[in-house]
């Protein structure tokens, strides 16, 4: 009985150390766009927010031109599930990220506009993410476009 007992204690604990601590809910969401100027080496950085992210990969995917990054912009939003959502002028894709490790993975490309975007701006409209470009608004999740105006 009292072996029972003492394999029991030590399972106990075993199990308890194992256990992973899990803090729900959590919102990740940013509660406005940031608008972050692309520096000469082609990264963005958000004070705000703390983050900082080289954006030539990005302007390459959508362009096929490593330098198109010169002169532009980024707009980028927080999603409340923690996807950090990014487009600029003339983009014809919203791109959504997941931050891992010290890196920014691709989680989708969300096609928009075959002319691209002129005016585009993002707003939070939880559990979305708004665009909006000129009168045109459509709700974005991860996964895609939810439904709006196109």
């Amino acid at each position: 009985m009292k072996q029972l007992l003492i394999v029991s204690l030590i399972l106990s604990a075993i199990l308890a150390s194992c256990s992973v601590l899990t803090l729900q809910p959590a919102n990740f969401s940013w509660p406005l766009e940031s608008v972050l100027p692309v520096n000469n080496n082609g990264k963005v950085i958000d004070d705000r927010y703390s983050i900082e992210v080289n954006t030539v990969g990005l302007f390459f995917e959508e362009f096929q031109d490593s330098l198109s990054y010169k002169g532009k912009e980024i707009r980028m939003i927080r999603d409340n599930q923690g996807f950090y959502f990014m487009t600029a002028s003339n983009f014809k894709n919203v791109y959504v990220f997941k931050a891992e490790e010290g890196k920014m993975i691709q989680e989708n490309k969300i096609f928009i506009s075959e002319f691209g975007l002129k005016t585009p701006a993002f707003n939070q409209r939880d559990p979305y993410i708004e665009l909006v470009d000129g009168t045109n608004k459509m709700n974005l999740t991860h996964k895609g476009i939810e439904g709006g105006s196109k």
